[in-house]
C-alpha cells in the first residue's frame, strides 16, 4: 500500500495543470498534495506497540469503522485547493466554496485573507462552469448549458483576464447557438419569451451570416448547405406569420431561398386567413424565380386561388413537371377543362405539403371550397383586376437574387423530410455530444455535425388519387376529398373567375404583360451600354481630375475620417506600460487603417503599420477576399471609448473599448442593405505588444 500512496504522488506531481494558473497557485497545489501524501503515509504505517498489543487482545467480530483521512487547508492556499477540486471534477464543489468570491450578492462572507479579484480562484471558477456548461450540453440541456458558459464568460470579462479562454468559451457559445435554437423554438406554445429568445438567437445567425445562403461566418461550424437543413428542420416549430416576416424580411438581402420560403408562407396564410391580398403577393414574388426555376405548379396555384382559371392552366401549360402534370390531366378526364385535376391537386398540396411546416397550421383541414364560400375571399376576387402574372403591381419589393447558389430551389424544396422524424417528436440537431474536457490540458471544442435525416414512410392510398412522387414528397396523410368536394369547389373557382376557360388546352393569348417586360429589359440594356461608352470616355479625357473626385455614395463624415488618417501617425510608444491616452490613440488608428484596408482602394499594406501576427494575417486576408469577389467595405466610426487599460508589464496590455459605427457593404458597385447595417454597437478586447517602439494590435475578441 505505501508504494502505491508513493506512486499516486508523484504522478500527481508530475500531472500539471492548465498553463494560464500562476507559479504561487501551483506552490500552492504542492503543498496540498505533499501534505496530504504525508497523513496518507502516516496512517499506514502502524506503530510497533499497537501491533503489539492488538495481539494480546481477544478477537472482536464487531466492525470497526474507518473514517477517511481529511486535510485542513490554511486560508493561504484556498486557490490551490480550488485548483486541486477542479482538477478531480469537483465542479460544484468549487462553485459553492468559492461563490461570495465571484457572486456580488453572497460578498459579505468573504474572508480579509482572499482576494476576491485573484485570477487563479477566478480561473477555476471559470473552468468550473466551463465544465459544467460541457456537460449540460452532453446532456442535451442547451440552455442550461449556454447559462453557464456565459457566466463562466461574464466573470473572466469583468476583470479582463484570459483571453485565450474566453475566446475557448465564445467558440462553445457559436457552436451551442443552433442548439439552443432549436430547444427554445420547440418550447410549448404558451412560453413566449422562449420562443421569442429563440427568434431573436436566430436572427443573429442569420446576420451573421448575411442571410440563409450568404457568405458571412457565424462561427457554428455548418456549412451552407448544412444551414439549409437546419432552417428547415425549425419551420415546423415556428407559426405562419413568424417565417412570413422573417423569410420576407430575408429576401430583400436578396436571397433566392429565403423568398422561396416566404411564397410558402404567404400561400398559408393567405389560405388559412382568408386573405387572397397575401396570395397576390405571394404570386409577386414568384416571378422574381421564374427566370431560375421551374416554380409554374405554384403559379398555377396562386391563380387558381386568385380566381385566373386562364392564367393557372397556362402555368400548367409550360410546367416541366411530368408526373405532376399527368395527375392533374389524369384527374380532369371527362372535363371540359383542368379544374378538377387542378383543384385536386392544389389541396392535397397544401395539406401535404404547405401546412405540415407551420407550428399553428399542421393540425387544420384544407377545404378549397370553404375558402372560396367566404365572403372576404368572394369580395377581394370580385375586385381584382384581371391582369396577367407579370403585372407590375404585383411585383414584391423584394430585389433579384444577385448572388450565386451552391444549392437550387429544387434540392430546396420545403418538403423535404430530412428534419423530421416520423418516430420521434423531439427536436434535435445530431446525436453528438462534446467530449469531458481534460483537466490537465487545453479542451477542444466540440464540432457541430449534419442534422439527423430519417426515411418516409408512404401512405397506402389509391394510385390514381395520389400526388406523384417528386420533388415534393408527402410527409402526412392525403386528404379523403370527394368527388363532390372538387366539383362544387370547380363550381366556386369558375363563379369567381375572371375569364372562361373553354378547353383543356387554352390557346395562348397575347401577353402583353410579358411584352412590356421584354422591352423594357431591351430599353434597360441599350441605356446600360450607352452609359458605359460615356463612362469609358469621360474615363479616357477626365484622368486629371480624377483625384478631385468623389464618389456620391461616399458620405463627408468618412471623408473628414480618412483625412484624419493622413494626418496622423501611428501611436509611438512611450516608455513605461500602456496608458490611455495611447490606447485611445491606437485603437482610432485601428478603426481608421481599417476603413482604408477593406475599403474601395484597398490599402491593405497599412495593416503592417497597426496589427502583428495572428491578427495581421487574418485581416489581410478578409481585404484579400474582399477584392476578389469585387467588394469592400464603407465605414463610419461615430464613436470610439476606451474602456478599460489593462497592463501587464511594459511591453504588453490589453484594451477593452466600445465601438460604435455604421458600415455600409458593396458589392460590384451597388449598396447591399442586407449586408450592411446602420448602427453598429459592440465591446471589443484588444491584446497589445509594444515593438519597436510602437504598440501593435496583436489579437482582438469581440463581444
Amino acid at each position: 500500500m505505501p508504494e502505491k500512496i508513493h506512486q499516486a504522488h508523484r504522478d500527481r506531481l508530475l500531472s500539471m495543470p492548465r498553463r494560464e494558473y500562476s507559479d504561487a497557485a501551483i506552490a500552492s497545489r504542492k503543498r496540498i498534495i505533499d501534505k496530504a501524501y504525508e497523513i496518507l503515509v502516516e496512517r499506514e504505517r502502524p506503530s510497533v506497540a499497537t501491533a503489539a498489543s492488538n495481539l494480546d487482545e481477544p478477537v472482536s467480530d464487531r466492525p470497526v469503522a474507518t473514517l477517511p483521512a481529511q486535510i485542513e487547508a490554511d486560508e493561504k492556499d484556498f486557490a490551490g485547493l480550488l485548483l486541486i477540486l477542479y482538477e478531480l471534477g469537483e465542479s460544484e464543489k468549487v462553485l459553492s466554496l468559492a461563490k461570495p468570491y465571484y457572486d456580488p450578492e453572497e460578498a459579505e462572507h468573504q474572508s480579509a485573507r482572499i482576494s476576491p479579484h485573484d485570477p487563479d480562484l477566478l480561473l477555476s471558477v471559470s473552468l468550473s462552469f466551463l465544465d459544467i456548461g460541457r456537460e449540460y450540453w452532453k446532456q442535451g440541456q442547451y440552455e442550461s448549458a449556454a447559462s453557464a458558459l456565459e457566466s463562466a464568460q461574464e466573470i473572466l470579462l469583468r476583470e479582463g483576464l484570459f483571453l485565450s479562454i474566453r475566446s475557448e468559451i465564445q467558440a462553445d457559445l457559436f457552436r451551442l447557438r443552433p442548439y439552443r435554437i432549436l430547444e427554445l423554438l420547440a418550447s410549448p406554445d404558451n412560453h413566449t419569451n422562449e420562443h421569442r429568445k429563440g427568434m431573436a438567437l436566430l436572427q443573429e445567425m442569420l446576420d451573421a451570416r448575411r442571410g440563409i445562403d450568404g457568405s458571412g461566418n457565424d462561427y457554428s461550424s455548418l456549412g451552407i448547405d448544412d444551414f439549409l437543413r437546419f432552417i428547415q428542420q425549425l419551420r415546423s416549430y415556428m407559426t405562419a406569420i413568424e417565417q412570413q416576416t422573417l423569410f420576407e424580411e430575408e429576401a430583400r438581402r436578396p436571397s433566392s431561398v429565403a423568398t422561396y420560403l416566404a411564397v410558402y408562407a404567404l400561400i398559408a396564410r393567405g389560405f388559412s386567413q382568408r386573405q387572397p391580398a397575401l396570395i397576390r403577393r405571394a404570386k409577386g414574388l414568384l416571378v422574381k424565380l421564374s427566370a431560375k426555376q421551374d416554380i409554374y405548379l405554384e403559379k398555377a396555384v396562386c391563380a387558381l386561388l386568385l380566381g385566373q382559371t386562364e392564367e393557372a392552366s397556362a402555368a400548367i401549360d409550360n410546367s416541366s413537371e411530368e408526373d405532376q402534370i399527368a395527375f392533374i390531366r389524369q384527374n380532369s378526364e371527362g372535363a371540359p377543362d383542368l379544374l378538377p385535376g387542378l383543384c385536386l391537386y392544389s389541396e392535397r398540396w397544401l395539406q401535404e405539403e404547405v401546412y405540415p411546416h407551420f407550428r399553428d397550421l399542421m393540425s387544420q383541414i384544407v377545404s378549397l371550397k370553404d375558402y372560396f364560400a367566404d365572403e372576404q375571399v368572394q369580395s377581394y376576387l370580385e375586385e381584382l383586376p384581371n391582369t396577367g402574372s407579370l403585372s407590375s403591381d404585383w411585383t414584391s419589393p423584394v430585389g433579384g437574387d444577385r448572388l450565386g447558389l451552391s444549392t437550387s430551389l429544387d434540392d430546396f424544396s420545403p418538403v423535404k423530410g430530412d428534419f423530421e422524424n416520423s418516430a420521434s417528436n423531439e427536436p434535435r440537431l445530431s446525436t453528438y455530444a462534446p467530449e469531458t474536457p481534460n483537466r490537465f490540458q487545453r479542451s477542444t471544442v466540440p464540432v457541430l455535425e449534419r442534422p439527423s435525416s430519417y426515411s418516409q414512410s408512404s401512405s397506402n392510398i389509391n394510385a390514381s388519387r395520389d400526388l406523384p412522387k417528386s420533388r415534393r414528397p408527402s410527409n402526412v396523410p392525403p386528404t379523403r376529398t370527394s368527388a363532390k368536394g372538387i366539383n362544387e369547389a370547380v363550381k366556386e373557382v369558375k363563379r369567381h373567375a375572371h375569364t372562361p376557360v373553354h378547353s383543356s388546352q387554352p390557346k395562348r393569348k397575347f401577353n402583353l404583360g410579358r411584352l412590356v417586360i421584354v422591352i423594357a429589359v431591351a430599353i434597360a440594356s441599350i441605356g446600360a451600354s450607352l452609359w458605359l461608352v460615356v463612362w469609358a470616355f469621360r474615363s479616357l479625357i477626365g484622368s486629371s481630375r480624377s483625384e478631385a473626385f468623389v464618389p456620391l455614395e461616399k458620405p463627408i463624415a468618412s471623408l473628414i475620417e480618412a483625412t484624419k488618417v493622413t494626418t496622423s501617425s501611428v501611436a509611438t510608444a512611450q516608455a513605461g506600460p500602456l496608458n490611455k491616452e495611447t490606447a485611445t490613440k491606437v485603437i482610432e488608428t485601428w478603426q481608421s487603417t481599417k476603413s482604408k484596408a477593406l475599403g474601395k482602394t484597398y490599402e491593405d499594406n497599412l495593416l503592417e503599420e497597426i496589427l502583428d501576427e495572428p491578427a495581421l494575417s487574418d485581416w489581410k486576408g478578409r481585404a484579400k477576399d474582399l477584392k476578389a469577389g469585387n467588394s469592400y467595405l464603407q465605414y463610419q466610426i461615430k464613436s470610439s471609448e476606451v474602456d478599460k487599460v489593462i497592463p501587464d508589464g511594459d511591453s504588453k496590455a490589453k484594451v477593452v473599448a466600445k465601438i460604435s459605427e455604421s458600415r455600409n457593404f458593396f458589392n460590384n458597385g451597388e449598396l447591399d442593405r442586407g449586408a450592411s447595417k446602420e448602427d453598429s454597437n459592440y465591446t471589443v478586447e484588444y491584446d497589445l505588444v509594444k515593438k519597436d517602439n510602437r504598440w501593435l494590435i496583436r489579437e482582438m475578441l469581440v463581444f
